[in-house]
C-alpha cells in the first residue's frame, strides 16, 4: 500500500502557476463538462482533459434515469413544500428517500435533510442531552467538527486512526460517563477507512459512536454501503451514521441512519431538522432514484474498488503520497513548489485536469487531490499513475 500513513505536509508547496483570472473573476480548473471529458475536441484531435477531482465516485450525477426523475419531480407539483417538516412541511417523497436509504444499509430509520452537512449537525443536536463528552477524531471533517462544538459539551480529541489513543481519552472519563465517539468512516481528503470497528469496541457500554460516512456510502464495502460493511460491522444500537447525496449517489441531500431512537430524537430535538425548511421535492425523488440506481448496480462500486486498488499499487512509497487501496481518493503533499509545479506540468501533458486545492484539514498552501471514478477506463488510470511516478 504505496504511501499509507506518510505525513508529507507540503508546508514549503506554493500552488502551480495558472493564468492569472481577471479581478473580480473565480476561477475554476475543473472542466464543467464532465461528460466530455476525455473525449476528442469537435474540429481538433486533442481530447478535453479528463476530470479527476470532486466526489462524483461513480458518475452517477450523469446518470440519464437519475435525472429524468429530478426532472420529472420538478416538472410536477410545488418545487418545495415551503416550511419546515415539522409544521407543514412534510411530504410522501421524503419518507420514500428515508425508506430506501434504512433499507439500503441494514438500519432501522432514517430521517432525510437538505444537505449532509445539516445531517451532521442534528445528530450532535440530538445526542447532545444524551451524552456528557464528544470525544472527536482529530482528523475529523469540518461538519463532524461543527457538531463537536455545537453541543456545548466538553470536546476531547484524539489521534485520528488510533483506537488505543481513543482507549486512553476514554479511560480518563468519570465512571459515569456517556461519551460520544465522532469520527468519519472514510477520509476525504486522503484516502483510508477509519478502524471504526475499533472505536466500537474501545467504547463503554453507555456510550454512542457517530460516525459520519458521506464518501463511504457508494465507495467501500462489498455492495457500496459504506465503512461499516466494509470492516463487516452489523447494525449495532450504539452505532449512528450521517451521510450525504452529494458524493457517490451524485445528487444532493443528506440522511441520518440508526435505530428508531437516534431517529425520533432528531424529529424531536434537532434544530438543523427542525428549524429548517424541508429541502427541494425534486432532491428528494433523485435521492430515492440514486440509492435504488446503486443498489441494482454493485458491479459500479466493483469497478471503482478496482481502480482504486490498481491506482494505488502503481504509486510510489514517497513521503506526501497519501494513498489507500480500498478507497478512491489519493492526497500528495508537494515537498516544494518545484515539486508541485512538475506534477501539475505532467498531469496536464498526461491530459488531466491537475486537481490542486485548498481546503479545511489539509496543507494550507494547498495540495492535489485526486478521486477516481468508476468510469474511468483503466488504460487512463495508468497513465495518470505514471504522470505522477514520472513528476516526483
Amino acid at each position: 500500500m504505496a504511501g499509507q500513513g506518510s505525513q508529507g505536509d507540503g508546508r514549503t508547496a506554493t500552488p502551480p502557476r495558472r493564468r492569472r483570472p481577471r479581478p473580480g473573476v473565480v476561477a475554476f480548473w475543473v472542466s464543467t463538462d464532465l461528460a466530455a471529458a476525455g473525449r476528442p475536441r469537435v474540429g481538433g484531435d486533442r481530447p478535453e482533459p479528463v476530470t479527476i477531482s470532486g466526489c462524483d465516485y461513480l458518475g452517477l450525477s450523469l446518470d440519464p434515469a437519475i435525472r429524468e426523475v429530478w426532472v420529472r419531480a420538478s416538472a410536477s407539483g410545488p418545487l418545495q413544500t415551503g416550511a419546515s417538516r415539522v409544521t407543514t412541511g412534510d411530504h410522501p417523497r421524503y419518507r420514500r428517500a428515508e425508506a430506501a436509504i434504512a433499507a439500503f444499509l441494514g438500519e432501522p430509520a432514517a430521517t432525510f435533510l437538505a444537505t449532509g452537512y445539516l445531517a451532521s449537525l442534528a445528530v450532535a443536536q440530538a445526542l447532545a442531552g444524551e451524552t456528557t463528552h464528544v470525544v472527536l477524531d482529530d482528523a475529523a471533517h469540518t461538519c463532524v467538527r461543527d457538531g463537536a462544538a455545537l453541543t456545548g459539551l466538553p470536546v476531547l480529541p484524539f489521534r485520528s486512526g488510533d483506537p488505543e489513543a481513543l482507549r486512553r481519552v476514554l479511560g480518563r472519563l468519570p465512571r459515569s460517563a456517556r461519551p460520544l465517539v465522532a469520527t468519519d468512516g472514510v477520509r476525504g481528503l486522503r484516502g483510508g477507512i477509519l478502524p471504526i470497528d475499533a472505536y466500537l469496541a474501545a467504547l463503554p457500554g453507555p456510550g454512542w459512536l457517530w460516525v459520519d460516512d458521506a464518501h463511504g456510502i457508494g465507495t467501500v464495502g462489498r455492495g457500496g454501503r459504506g465503512a461499516v460493511e466494509a470492516l463487516g460491522l452489523g447494525p449495532d444500537p450504539r452505532l449512528v451514521r450521517s451521510l450525504t447525496g452529494s458524493k457517490a449517489l451524485g445528487v444532493a441531500g443528506g440522511a441520518v441512519v440508526g435505530q428508531a431512537a437516534v431517529v425520533d430524537r432528531i424529529r424531536a430535538h434537532a434544530g438543523a431538522y427542525r428549524a429548517s425548511s424541508a429541502p427541494p421535492l425534486a432532491v428528494a425523488a433523485a435521492f430515492t432514484a440514486a440509492v435504488g440506481r446503486l443498489r441494482r448496480t454493485p458491479g459500479r462500486v466493483r469497478r471503482l474498488q478496482a481502480l482504486a486498488a490498481r491506482f494505488s499499487a502503481a504509486l510510489p512509497d514517497r513521503p506526501g503520497v497519501l494513498t489507500d487501496p480500498r478507497t478512491p481518493v489519493t492526497a500528495i503533499h508537494p515537498v516544494d513548489a518545484a515539486q508541485a509545479q512538475r506534477i501539475d506540468s505532467a498531469l496536464q501533458a498526461a491530459g488531466f485536469v491537475p486537481p490542486w486545492i485548498r481546503y479545511p484539514g489539509g496543507p494550507a498552501e494547498g495540495f492535489f487531490r485526486i478521486a477516481l471514478r468508476a468510469t474511468l477506463a483503466t488504460g487512463q488510470v495508468d497513465r495518470l499513475a505514471r504522470a505522477i511516478r514520472d513528476a516526483l
